[in-house]
């Protein structure tokens, strides 16, 4: 039999280490960010699978919160597919389903924060594409039409020697 108190807690639990992967995976964003702004190529490997830890964190945390929801639907003897995280909140008493509520309140709030964050780094992305391809587009024009070999098979210089993209940070 699950009592409210396990519930309570459990939920709390999760829900309290979901908002820090919350604030983890923030952190990975605007480091992102950072590194987008400044073009700094080098770092977006260990930021992308940084970025793909935090979020494997969060789908096992997701997993454990469905979880704790299908134990109270099995001890309440309700339906696994109907019952939400939610519905179980609403069952709590009113002292912890106070408390479960404004921990559940913040963690969407994270999560709003999060999606907003990414928005931008999109947009950061879509931009320093569109100059890329741009960049590329104005350096094919202005590069004479010759092959890339030579009559005699050797490779020739063709280009402007990136003069357009340049690497900081």
């Amino acid at each position: 039999m699950l009592n409210t108190a396990t519930t309570t807690a459990a939920i709390l639990d999760i829900l309290t280490r979901e908002a820090a992967h919350c604030d983890l995976l923030n952190h990975t964003l605007q480091q992102e960010r950072n590194a987008l702004r400044q073009l700094s190529l080098a770092e977006f490997p260990a930021l992308n699978a940084q970025r793909l830890t935090d979020l494997q964190g969060l789908q096992a945390l997701e997993s454990e919160r469905e979880a704790v929801v299908h134990r109270c639907a099995d001890a309440w003897g309700l339906s696994r597919t109907t019952l939400s995280l939610q519905a179980v909140i609403d069952r709590l008493a009113p002292p912890d389903k106070r408390e479960v509520e404004r921990c559940h309140e913040r963690l969407t709030a994270k999560v709003r924060a999060l999606r907003q964050e990414t928005a931008v780094n999109e947009l950061l992305v879509a931009g320093i594409q569109t100059l890329c391809r741009k960049a590329m587009h104005l350096t094919s024009e202005a590069l004479p039409k010759r092959d890339t070999y030579s009559a005699t098979g050797e490779s020739q210089r063709a280009g402007i020697g990136g003069t357009m993209l340049r690497q900081r940070g």
